[in-house]
């Protein structure tokens, strides 16, 4: 029975790990990793980032970068636009980033990570940018992707 019950328990743990793949923006000089069974969705006209869903289209991952030109340049500026309508319960700002988590307005866990950079955007020499990750999913599915979120973030 115990040798039948190992291969068995090591089958079902990975199907536990689901895997990462690969994401680069060129436009916004980031890459990102990504649960291997989620989808890409259509890439947007301005290529300014892309939007993974789950196989069952509740849990989300979107990864994007915007140009942080003035008047809204500000790191903070965009932490308080982040947090609007959101319960936030954890938050890290640091001097070119910022991480928070929570609930948003339809009670989902959503993670943010936004990092700003200069980068030499589309040949035009050093330009500050917002780079941003976040994952978005229904708290009853909490245990399967809350791990996900710092993996994923790392990868920013």
């Amino acid at each position: 029975m115990k040798s039948f019950l190992f291969p068995f328990l090591l089958l079902l743990c990975s199907f536990q790990d689901p895997g990462y793949s690969s994401y680069c923006n060129n436009r916004f000089s980031f890459c990102i990793e990504y649960p291997t069974g989620f989808n890409k969705q259509q890439k947007p006209d301005n290529d300014d980032g892309m939007i993974f869903l789950s196989a069952d289209k509740k849990t989300e991952v979107r990864a994007f970068g915007s140009l942080a030109t003035e008047p809204f340049n500000e790191l903070s500026q965009e932490l308080e636009m982040a947090i609007d309508n959101k319960n936030v319960t954890y938050k890290t700002v640091k001097k070119d980033w910022f991480i928070i988590s929570g609930t948003d307005k339809n009670g989902n866990i959503f993670y943010r990570k936004t990092v700003k950079k200069k980068i030499n955007y589309m040949g035009t020499g050093e330009t500050e940018v917002f780079q941003t990750l976040m994952i978005t999913y229904p708290t009853s599915q909490k245990d399967v992707y809350s791990s996900f979120c710092s993996t994923i973030a790392k990868s920013l």
